[in-house]
C-alpha cells in the first residue's frame, strides 16, 4: 500500500486472505480513496509485482493501481442520459479522432492534447474558422469514434510530448490514459477529465464510440499473466505464444474468465463514463460467443448502441468457424464489421499507398465497390 502512484515506499503490506473460487482478498477501513496499491503474486513462474487487472484508476505510466470512489470523480451535473436519436446503424456518421491529435496544434486552446479540450468552445484557426467542438459540430456527425484512450503502455506520461502512440498497446484496460490528462500523477483527474469530455460531447449532441483492443496485450510479461500465468493467452502447440493479433501475442476470449473479464471492461466504460458505442480491434481474434454476449450485455442497458470492429485476424489456433470475422457476421446480429474490401477499393491497397484505385479513376475495383455496396454480402 502506498500514499502516492510513484517515489514513495509502501507504508504497509499485507497478506492476502484466499477465499472461494481462487479469489484472493483483503479488507481495511482505512484504505480508502487515494490509497494507490500493487499485488505481490507467487505462481508457478516465481514471485512477481504486478498492477491490479480490474482497477480503475491508476498513478502515473499505470504502475500502481489506485483505489477510488467513483463519485468523487463525476463533474458537476454527471449522469444525465445521452439519447443520440439514430434508429439504426446506417444513420451513424462517425469521426474518428486521436485525443491528443485533436487539439495539440490548436494555438488557443488552453489543454492541448488532453481531454479537457473537448470542453472548450469558440476556438477558431488562422482563418477565422471554427476549430475544436465547433468545427465537429459545423460537420455534421452524430458520433466521435476516439482511438484507443484506456491505459496504453508506450508514452510516458510524466512527459507526454516526448514520444507517440496511436494507443494500441493496452496496458491498464479500465483506467484512462494518463497523459491525456492535466494530472498524470493523480489517479482520480483522468477518470473525472475523461467524465468531461463525454460530458462535452453530449452536450453538444455528440454520441461517444471507444475504440478498445481486448485482442492483445503490449507485451505478453502483463499484469493478466503475472497474475494467473498462461491462462489469458492462447499458444500454439509447441508451447509459443499464438500471434492472431501481429503483435507477439493473442488474448483467449473463449476462456470463461478473459469474456468475463471482457464484458465487465465493456460495461464499466458504459456504465461508469457514459460511453455510447465500441469498435473491436481485430474483432475477427474473438470468438462468435463472446462478442455475441457483449452485444446481448449492451442491448439490456440500451440497444441503440453501436457495436463493430474488424472482422479479421492474422491466423490464430482457432478453427474460423467460431471467430467474429467478416465472414461470420450473420452469426453477429447487432454487430458491424468494416469492409476493407470497399476501401481497398476505393483508396488502393492498404499496403501502398502510392498506388490509386477507384477514387482516380484506375478500373478494375468494380465488383469489390458493388459488394461494399450491399453490405459485403454475398450478391
Amino acid at each position: 500500500l502506498f500514499t502516492a502512484g510513484n517515489g514513495v515506499e509502501a507504508f504497509a503490506k499485507v497478506d492476502m486472505v484466499k477465499a472461494d473460487k481462487g479469489v484472493w482478498e483483503y479488507t481495511q477501513s482505512d484504505c480508502g480513496h487515494g490509497t494507490y496499491y500493487t499485488y505481490t503474486v507467487t505462481t508457478s513462474v516465481g514471485t512477481q509485482e504486478a498492477t491490479d487487472p480490474y482497477a480503475k484508476a491508476a498513478g502515473v505510466n499505470g504502475n500502481r493501481s489506485m483505489v477510488v470512489d467513483l463519485s468523487k470523480t463525476n463533474p458537476e451535473g454527471w449522469g444525465k442520459k445521452f439519447n443520440s436519436g439514430i434508429k439504426s446503424y446506417a444513420d451513424a456518421v462517425i469521426w474518428e479522432v486521436h485525443v491528443r491529435d485533436f487539439s495539440n496544434t490548436i494555438a488557443d486552446s488552453q489543454y492541448k492534447g488532453k481531454y479537457l479540450a473537448f470542453t472548450e468552445t469558440g476556438l477558431k484557426n488562422e482563418a477565422g474558422l471554427p476549430v475544436g467542438v465547433d468545427y465537429l459540430k459545423e460537420l455534421g456527425i452524430t458520433h466521435v469514434h476516439l482511438l484507443p484512450s484506456y491505459d496504453y503502455a508506450t508514452v510516458d506520461e510524466a512527459n507526454p510530448d516526448s514520444g507517440f502512440n496511436w494507443g494500441y498497446d493496452p496496458k491498464n484496460y479500465n483506467v484512462p490514459e494518463g497523459s491525456y490528462s492535466t494530472d498524470p500523477y493523480n489517479g482520480e483527474v483522468r477518470v473525472r477529465e475523461f467524465k468531461q469530455m463525454v460530458q462535452a460531447l453530449h452536450k453538444n449532441g455528440i454520441s461517444v464510440v471507444m475504440d478498445v483492443v481486448y485482442n492483445h496485450t503490449y507485451s505478453i510479461d502483463s499484469n493478466l499473466n503475472k497474475v494467473v500465468p498462461y491462462y489469458y493467452y492462447r499458444y500454439n502447440t509447441n508451447g509459443t505464444p499464438s500471434n492472431g493479433s501481429g503483435c507477439g501475442n493473442e488474448t483467449a476470449s473463449n476462456r470463461e474468465m478473459y469474456r468475463k473479464y471482457m464484458i465487465d471492461s465493456v460495461t464499466h466504460w458504459m456504465k461508469e463514463y457514459n460511453v455510447d458505442g465500441f469498435r473491436f480491434d481485430l474483432m475477427g481474434i474473438h470468438d462468435v460467443e463472446t462478442m455475441n454476449m457483449v452485444r446481448a450485455m449492451m442491448d439490456s442497458i440500451d440497444p441503440s448502441l453501436l457495436l463493430y470492429g474488424e472482422g479479421w485476424a492474422a491466423g490464430g489456433p482457432l478453427y474460423t468457424g467460431d471467430l467474429a470475422m467478416k465472414a461470420n457476421m450473420q452469426l453477429l446480429p447487432g454487430i458491424g464489421a468494416f469492409c476493407d474490401d470497399m476501401r481497398d477499393a476505393l483508396r488502393g491497397p492498404f499496403s501502398d499507398n502510392n498506388k490509386g484505385a477507384f477514387l482516380i479513376g484506375e478500373p478494375g475495383y468494380e465488383e469489390s465497390i458493388k459488394f461494399g455496396l450491399v453490405g459485403c454480402i454475398e450478391h
